[in-house]
């Protein structure tokens, strides 16, 4: 791999990157505090604004497809880093305001998510915020998996999203360009990301500017089939025996699991004459010598299977920093238009929204300009919040006293700091180890917010204490860990904003925010997370059972775990083909039920 950068290290280098892609069009602004890119003057004719982001190192995406025609605004992480809910709320407010804080919101957003882990959750997270701040907004989401390469191996993660995820970003930004409604731009969205598939190949690793080179490089003779955009190792490791074969092998992928149903060379006779867009992307070190000739081979032997395109595009779209590789995607244009007109009665033209004019500098086609200069200016987005009915629960409305509540939350916090060493024991089975520092910054954090709000507690209602304490563990855990709490405390506040008063007790709201948190995680019980001792409390509660019962529940959810097979996240390849009965319990679970344990135990405590 190269290793030779121009700049030595990557403190800063995002925010100046999308200083420079924001200079190249006048149209946009840039928030370099959240790291958005959004357009200034927003088209008044349009009803939808749709956004998406992800992490750096992928660029142009997304700040070079930001303008009218595709993207109203963009997110960016650090590098191979999801975004976090804070910066893609901001996104969603650019989005529907043009960045102006006395603007009155009045579009509707789409959000299209790339299916990685930690954006489901942070974009999850930042959606259901939305959601409470602008309620009058309505917000959806269409998640991008068009990876094939992980369709053989079982996982509740699923298929990766890769640079399928322009061409969603392009089709839909037309759409609502148009001036569809959400409904009809879902819908389009839906069908779209149902009928593409993608599959990636990388002859080398990538470099991030100013960190050791310590992944074992391929043989000169190697590549990896189903490389992933986030710098992960792929599935396959295969010799290179010839141009032709390698693209044959990949394209045996995208046929056999292709997202149609059945792949595109066995569908039936009907269905040869459909139409295709062929989308071959630069990971980022390909020569645009050899990347001409790779479209050409993918087009002959896609044409050979009676895969026939109708538009067919190559370029840098969505990279991974500096890596030797390149992604091949397919989309079936008539299998997604009868599919919408099947099932919704749309008639929609995908082909003249790939061919509708944008003003985004990475897509290419004509522009238009501005003599503006960009702007760079934080958004504050409370100061944009839609005013919600004010509604607050009274904790006498509840027989509860709010300094049990406050001593539930002490303990639950001391039972955590009490058991940070075996979470961090377990997490290094399996993770990598940081789970009981997770834990302890969240319960530092919880202590310090008992501590600020005791003197004032009986004039903060139960809405304000659950919104707090969301805020609290986004901001201090951070991570997947962390978005999980704050995703579910978020939903549990709307759910109390928004259920009628016979529907408390307060079991009816936190069910809500279960089913709302289970949105955004493709995991259930039994596969070794979290939710293994969040969902048996929920349940228990639900089912009508005191508290204690409910924390005995989720303390017998977390047990269960001990030598579960893992099926989400880097577990499911640390523990492949290996043995599992000696496997700790899942960390996450285990501090949930000390959690649940241990607020119990206070909250009993006072009367």
């Amino acid at each position: 791999m190269s290793s030779k950068h121009v700049f030595q290290a990557t403190e800063g280098l995002v925010a100046r990157s999308l200083r420079g892609a924001v200079t190249l069009n006048h149209s946009l602004a840039l928030d370099s505090t959240n790291k958005v890119v959004y357009v200034r003057e927003l088209s008044q004719h349009t009803q939808v604004a749709v956004i998406s982001g992800g992490g750096a190192g992928h660029e142009p995406a997304h700040a070079g497809y930001t303008g009218r025609g595709m993207l109203s605004a963009s997110v960016s992480g650090e590098i191979f880093a999801s975004p976090s809910a804070n910066q893609i709320l901001v996104a969603i407010a650019c989005a529907i305001t043009g960045g102006d804080p006395n603007a009155t919101p009045f579009k509707d957003v789409l959000v299209v998510i790339n299916n990685y882990t930690g954006d489901r959750l942070n974009f999850g997270l930042a959606i259901e915020k939305a959601r409470i701040l602008w309620p009058k907004t309505h917000v959806e989401s269409v998640v991008v998996a068009d990876d094939v390469s992980l369709l053989s191996t079982p996982s509740a993660v699923g298929p990766r999203g890769l640079a399928g995820n322009i061409l969603a970003c392009k089709i839909l930004g037309a759409y609502a360009e148009e001036g569809n409604n959400l409904f009809a731009v879902k819908t389009l969205g839906d069908a779209i990301v149902n009928n593409m598939s993608s599959i990636g190949v990388g002859l080398e690793h990538c470099h991030v500017p100013g960190r050791k080179v310590d992944s074992m490089p391929l043989l000169s003779n190697q590549c990896e089939i189903g490389l992933g955009l986030h710098n992960e190792a792929g599935v396959k490791k295969t010799e290179i025996k010839s141009a032709e074969g390698l693209i044959a092998e990949m394209i045996e992928l995208l046929v056999r699991y292709g997202h149609h149903g059945v792949g595109p060379g066995n569908s039936t006779e009907g269905q040869r004459r459909d139409e295709y867009a062929i989308f071959v992307n630069n990971l980022g070190g390909m020569s645009q010598l050899e990347m001409g000739a790779i479209l050409d081979e993918t087009l002959t032997q896609l044409n050979g299977k009676s895969i026939h395109h109708v538009r067919c595009y190559q370029s840098h779209f969505m990279t991974s920093l500096n890596s030797p590789g390149f992604s091949i995607t397919v989309l079936n244009i008539s299998q997604a238009e009868r599919t919408i007109y099947a099932e919704n009665g749309l008639v929609i033209d995908i082909v003249k929204l790939l061919d509708a004019p944008t003003d985004v500098t990475s897509w290419p086609g004509g522009r238009s300009w501005s003599s503006e200069r960009p702007t760079d200016s934080p958004i504050n987005v409370e100061a944009i919040a839609q005013h919600n009915d004010g509604r607050t629960i009274d904790w006498r409305a509840m027989d509860v006293s709010p300094f049990a509540v406050l001593e539930g939350i002490r303990s639950a916090c001391r039972r955590v700091q009490a058991v940070v060493s075996e979470l961090t024991e377990y997490d290094e089975v399996l993770g990598d180890g940081d789970c009981g520092d997770t834990f302890y910054k969240g319960a530092e954090a919880m202590l310090k917010l008992c501590d600020e709000i005791e003197p004032n507690i009986n004039s903060m209602d139960l809405i304000k204490m659950v919104k707090e304490v969301g805020k609290r563990a986004e901001k201090s855990m951070g991570g997947t860990m962390g978005a999980l709490f704050a995703i579910f405390f978020t939903a549990w506040c709307d759910a109390l904003y928004t259920l009628p008063e016979t529907s408390i007790p307060i079991s009816s709201s936190i069910n809500q925010a279960m089913e709302t948190l289970l949105k955004y995680t493709p995991a259930r019980q039994n596969d070794r997370t979290a939710i293994d001792a969040l969902a048996p409390f929920v349940l228990a509660l639900k089912s009508g059972k005191t508290l204690s019962d409910a924390a005995k529940a989720a303390r017998e959810g977390a047990e269960s775990t001990r030598a579960m097979k893992p099926r989400l996240g880097r577990a499911v390849y640390v523990v492949s083909g290996k043995e599992t009965s000696n496997l700790p319990p899942d960390p996450g679970a285990w501090g949930i039920a000390a959690i649940l344990e241990g607020f119990c135990a206070g909250f009993q405590s006072r009367p």
